[in-house]
C-alpha cells in the first residue's frame, strides 16, 4: 500500500516537472499567477539571467564615444532621440544617433519614449530592455492562454494520448509518427515548443539591440485572445483597440489586423451561418449555437475599436502632447520620406543598409542569392560589395524589379484564401493560423525584414501546426513547425553564409505559401475536427 502510495507521489512530481505540464497544462483555467507560483524557480532563474545580460552587455551597448562610434550598437538612442526633437524644435526624421541611424516610425513611438532621453544612454537600453522583457513574458502568457482556448480539452483520466515507443525511443515517435493517424495523437507541447525555438533567437536579437518587435508581437497577441474569448461588446471593442497599437508603432502589422477583421466579417456573414446554426467561441475552442447577432456584434465592434484605437494613436495622444499642427505636419514627413519610399529602398536606402545579409525580406533574399549565383557560376562582380556607390549589380535590371513586384502582390491572394476558409471554419485555432500568416505575409511582401523581425512568425508556427495537428495531417503539421525553426537558426549561427545567399527569406516565402495552401485546401481526417465539433440537431438552441 505505502509503495502504490509512493509510486503515485513520484508520478505526480514527474508529470508536474514534463515540459507538457509548463507549455500545456491539463487545466484551461489555471490562472498566470498560480502558474508563475508553481513554476516560480524558472521565473526567477529567467529574471536573473536576463538583469545580468542587460548588466554586462545590453547596457554597454549604448555607452557613447565619439572616438569608437562603431561600438554604439543599439536602437533605442534612435527613438529617444527623436522623441527629444519632437520637443525641442528640430525634425525627428532627420535627426540621428551616433551611428547616424534616423527614426522611421509614425510619432507614437518616439514620443512614448522620450522621457527616457532625460537618462544616459546606458540606462535608457537598460529601461527599454526590462520593459521589453515583460513584454516577453506577456507574451508566453499569451501564447499560453490561446494554445487552452484552441485546443481540444481532455479528461484527466485520459490524458494527453502519445505515440507507442519503438525501438528507436520517444524522440523517434515524436519526429516521424505514423501519417494520417487517427486513433493516435503528437502531444502540443512540441509544437508549442517549436514555435519559442522560432522567437527565441530574433526575440534576443530585440533584446539586446533595443529593437521594438516585441513591442509589436505582445499587443497583436493579446487582441487576438479578447476577439476570440471575449463574450461582451466591450471585449470586443478592447480587442480592437489593442490590434490598433502595433499599426500606430510600425505599419506592417495593419497587414495581420485587416486580415482578423475580415475574418469576423466571413464568419458573421458566410454561408452557413444563419439563424438556425449560428456559432459563437467557448473556451473548450468548439463553436457552439447562439444568436447570429453575436457574430455580427463581434466584427461590428472589433473593426470599431481598431478604427477608434487609430484615431487614438494617431492623432489624439500625439495631438496632446505636441499640438495638432505639428503632429499633422509630422505625420506627412514621415509619409512622404518613408511610407512612399518602401518600395524604391535599394536606390533611396532611406532603412540604412538594406541589401545587407541581414534583410531578408524576399526581395532582397531573392536580390542577393542571384547576385551570388552571377558571381560564383557567371563571373559577376563580387555579391559581398553592395550598395549603390558600389555600382550596379546584376539582380538591380528593371525586369528583375517588375517580377518581384508581381510575385509580392500576388502572394496576398493564398492569405484571402486562408481568411475565407478561416471565417468560415469552427476551429477558433485558424483565427490565430490567420492572424500568423499574415504577420508572415509582410516579409514576402514588404522590402525590408531584417532578422529580429522574425520574431513575428510566432503566431504562424504556433498556430498553423496545431490546425494541422487537429486535422489528423501530423506530418505536415511537424514539417510546418520545424522547417520556420531551422531557417531562422542557420540565419543566425551562419549569417555570413546563409544571409549572403537568402535562406532565410526564400525559405520563408516557400513556407508561407506551401502553409497558405495546406491550410487552405486541406481537408481533415476522419475522426478529428469534423468528430469533436457537436452536431446542429444536438446544439442547444438559441434563446
Amino acid at each position: 500500500m505505502e509503495d502504490g502510495r509512493w509510486r503515485m507521489e513520484v508520478g505526480a512530481i514527474a508529470a508536474r516537472a514534463s515540459p507538457s505540464s509548463i507549455l500545456n497544462p491539463p487545466s484551461s483555467t489555471v490562472p498566470a499567477l498560480t502558474h508563475v507560483r508553481q513554476h516560480w524557480a524558472i521565473f526567477a532563474g529567467l529574471s536573473i539571467a536576463l538583469a545580468v545580460w542587460c548588466a554586462v552587455d545590453v547596457s554597454r551597448r549604448a555607452r557613447v564615444d565619439p572616438q569608437r562610434p562603431s561600438q554604439h550598437m543599439t536602437d533605442v538612442t534612435v527613438y529617444t532621440e527623436a522623441g527629444r526633437a519632437f520637443f525641442d524644435g528640430r525634425d525627428p526624421y532627420e535627426v540621428a544617433n551616433i551611428r547616424g541611424w534616423k527614426y522611421l516610425y509614425p510619432p507614437l513611438f518616439a514620443l512614448l519614449i522620450a522621457p527616457l532621453a532625460y537618462f544616459t544612454p546606458p540606462w535608457q537600453a537598460s529601461a527599454w530592455f526590462a520593459v521589453s522583457a515583460l513584454m516577453c513574458f506577456g507574451s508566453y502568457f499569451e501564447c499560453r492562454r490561446l494554445c487552452q482556448l484552441v485546443t481540444p480539452t481532455q479528461s484527466a483520466s485520459e490524458g494527453v494520448k502519445r505515440f507507442p515507443r519503438s525501438r528507436f525511443g520517444f524522440v523517434w515517435d515524436v519526429l516521424l509518427p505514423t501519417a494520417g493517424s487517427t486513433s493516435q495523437e503528437i502531444p502540443v507541447w512540441p509544437f508549442v515548443a517549436a514555435a519559442g525555438v522560432t522567437a527565441t533567437l530574433p526575440a534576443l536579437n530585440c533584446l539586446q539591440r533595443g529593437q521594438m518587435g516585441i513591442a509589436l508581437l505582445y499587443p497583436l497577441l493579446l487582441g487576438l485572445r479578447l476577439l476570440v474569448s471575449g463574450k461582451t461588446p466591450i471585449s470586443w471593442m478592447a480587442g480592437g483597440v489593442v490590434l490598433a497599437l502595433p499599426i500606430a508603432l510600425k505599419l506592417t502589422p495593419a497587414l495581420p489586423v485587416a486580415c482578423v477583421l475580415l475574418v469576423a466579417f466571413v464568419a458573421a456573414g458566410g454561408r452557413g451561418w444563419t439563424a438556425a446554426k449560428p456559432r459563437q467561441w467557448t473556451s473548450a475552442g468548439d463553436l457552439h449555437a447562439t444568436g447570429s447577432q453575436a457574430h455580427w456584434s463581434r466584427a461590428f465592434w472589433s473593426t470599431s475599436g481598431c478604427l477608434a484605437g487609430s484615431i487614438l494613436f494617431f492623432v489624439l495622444i500625439p495631438a496632446s502632447l505636441i499640438g495638432w499642427d505639428k503632429n499633422l505636419a509630422c505625420l506627412r514627413t514621415w509619409h512622404e520620406k518613408v511610407a512612399t519610399k518602401v518600395n524604391d529602398v535599394r536606390t533611396n536606402d532611406f532603412a540604412e543598409k538594406v541589401d545587407s545579409p541581414r534583410n531578408q525580406s524576399l526581395s532582397n533574399a531573392v536580390f542577393r542569392f542571384g547576385n551570388w549565383i552571377a558571381f560564383e557560376f557567371a563571373g559577376g562582380p563580387d555579391d559581398r560589395v553592395t550598395g549603390k556607390a558600389n555600382g550596379v549589380m546584376p539582380m538591380d535590371a528593371p525586369l528583375v524589379s517588375q517580377i518581384l513586384l508581381v510575385v509580392r502582390c500576388l502572394a496576398l491572394l493564398p492569405l484571402l484564401g486562408v481568411a475565407i476558409r478561416a471565417g468560415r471554419s469552427k476551429e477558433p485555432v485558424l483565427w490565430g493560423a490567420v492572424l500568423g500568416l499574415g504577420c508572415v505575409a509582410t516579409f514576402v511582401v514588404a522590402p525590408v525584414a531584417r532578422g529580429h523581425y522574425f520574431v513575428l512568425f510566432l503566431p504562424a508556427v504556433f498556430f498553423v501546426p496545431l490546425w494541422l495537428r487537429q486535422c489528423g495531417q501530423h506530418r505536415a503539421a511537424l514539417r510546418a513547425a520545424v522547417i520556420p525553426a531551422v531557417l531562422v537558426v542557420v540565419h543566425y549561427v551562419l549569417l555570413k553564409y546563409a544571409g549572403r545567399i537568402g535562406v532565410l527569406g526564400i525559405g520563408t516565402a516557400i513556407w508561407y505559401f506551401a502553409a497558405c495552401a495546406r491550410v487552405t485546401f486541406g481537408r481533415e481526417e476522419a475522426g478529428t475536427v469534423a468528430d469533436r465539433t457537436p452536431r446542429s440537431s444536438e446544439l442547444p438552441r438559441a434563446a
